[in-house]
C-alpha cells in the first residue's frame, strides 16, 4: 500500500491506496485538523492504522514548492519538508507536489458516475483539462497531454489579479480593495472569500461563516453574495481555459462547489465562463464538471506515487 496525504490550510486527510482492477481504492481515510507539527499526524495515523508499513508515501500541500523543497502552506503556519515526513513515516523518501497538482493527476481516473456535467460539449481528449477548486483557498492545476500520457502544471493563479466586469461587480469590487487592498482572485473565491464578499455587500451586519451565507436563502445579499462568487469563479475559470486552450474542460473540485451539489447555480456560473466575446461560441463548447469523487486528492496522489514504483 501506498501511504497518501493531502495538507489543507484546514484540513489534513490521510488513507492506504491500493490498486484493484476498478483503480485505486483508498483505505481507512482519516481527517485531521491541519497542524504545524503535520509529521507528528503521519506517525499518530500510522500507529492508529496498525497495519504494516507502507512501501511509498506521496503527500500534497496547499501552497508552491519552494527552492529548498519544502512546501509553506499559503493559509497556514505548516511546513512540509520531505526529509522529516519520511522519517515520521519511516521511508527513505517522500514524493511532496502541490494539493491542485494532485487533484490533476487524478482527472483521468474518474468514473463518469465520479462527474456531474454542469453546461458545454463534449471535451477534446487531446487538449488540456482545467482543475480548479474553492476552499479555504483557491487552488488552480493544469493537466498537459505529452507522449500519449498526461503531464500536471501546478500554478498559483489564485493570486493572480481579479477584475471586475459589470457594474453589479465593480461596486462589490471597489468595497473590497477598499476593505482589503489589492483583490485577487482568492480574496473572494475562497471559503473566507465568500465571507469578505457578503461583508462588502452588507458591511452594517454581524460577520457570517460562509455555510451559512449559503443556507440563507431567504437573504437578499448572502443571495447576492453567492450569485457574484459564483459568476466570478466562472469568469477566472474562463480566463484560464483561454490562456491554457483547455477544451478538455473545466473539473471544479475544492470543499467548496461540491459541497454545495444541487445548489450549485450552474447557469451563473456559465454566464460568467462565456462571456469572453469574441470568443463566446468557443467558450459555449467547452464542458465544465463538479467532481463529485469525495477525494481527488488522494486519488491523483496514489496514481502520481505509483509511477516512481
Amino acid at each position: 500500500m501506498i501511504l497518501v496525504a493531502d495538507v489543507g490550510g484546514t484540513h489534513t486527510r490521510l488513507a492506504l491506496a491500493a490498486p484493484d482492477a476498478a483503480g485505486w481504492q483508498l483505505h481507512r481515510l482519516a481527517t485531521f485538523p491541519t497542524a504545524a507539527d503535520v509529521p507528528a499526524l503521519v506517525r499518530r495515523y500510522l500507529a492508529a492504522a496498525g497495519t504494516p508499513r507502507p512501501r511509498g508515501f506521496a503527500c500534497a500541500g496547499a501552497g508552491p514548492i519552494g527552492a529548498d523543497g519544502r512546501i509553506r502552506l499559503t493559509n497556514s503556519a505548516a511546513v512540509l519538508d520531505p526529509d522529516a515526513l519520511a522519517a515520521a513515516a519511516g521511508l527513505r523518501r517522500t514524493l511532496l507536489i502541490n494539493d491542485f497538482e494532485a487533484v490533476a493527476h487524478a482527472l483521468p481516473a474518474l468514473a463518469p458516475e465520479q462527474l456531474r456535467a454542469c453546461g458545454g460539449g463534449q471535451p477534446d481528449p487531446r487538449a488540456p483539462r482545467l482543475a480548479l477548486g474553492a476552499g479555504t483557498g483557491l487552488g488552480i492545476a493544469a493537466l498537459l497531454p505529452e507522449g500519449g500520457d498526461w503531464r500536471a502544471l501546478p500554478g498559483e493563479g489564485g493570486h493572480a489579479d481579479l477584475a471586475p466586469v459589470d457594474d453589479e461587480e465593480l461596486a462589490a469590487w471597489q468595497r473590497l480593495r477598499a476593505a482589503h487592498g489589492r483583490v485577487t482572485a482568492e480574496t473572494v473565491l475562497s471559503g473566507p472569500g465568500l465571507e469578505r464578499l457578503y461583508a462588502a455587500l452588507r458591511p452594517e451586519a454581524a460577520r457570517l461563516p460562509a455555510p451559512e451565507i449559503v443556507a440563507a436563502a431567504g437573504d437578499p445579499f448572502a443571495a447576492r453574495a453567492v450569485r457574484l462568487f459564483t459568476r466570478w469563479l466562472g469568469r477566472v475559470a474562463g480566463n484560464l481555459v483561454l490562456s491554457l486552450g483547455a477544451r478538455g474542460g473545466v473539473y471544479l473540485a475544492g470543499g467548496i462547489v461540491p459541497a454545495w451539489a444541487e445548489r450549485f447555480d450552474a447557469a451563473e456560473f456559465r454566464r460568467g465562463f462565456e462571456d469572453k466575446a469574441p470568443f463566446g461560441e468557443w467558450m459555449r463548447g467547452v464542458p465544465s464538471y463538479v467532481v463529485t469523487h469525495p477525494q481527488p486528492g488522494l486519488l491523483g496522489l496514489a496514481r502520481y506515487a505509483s509511477r516512481f514504483e
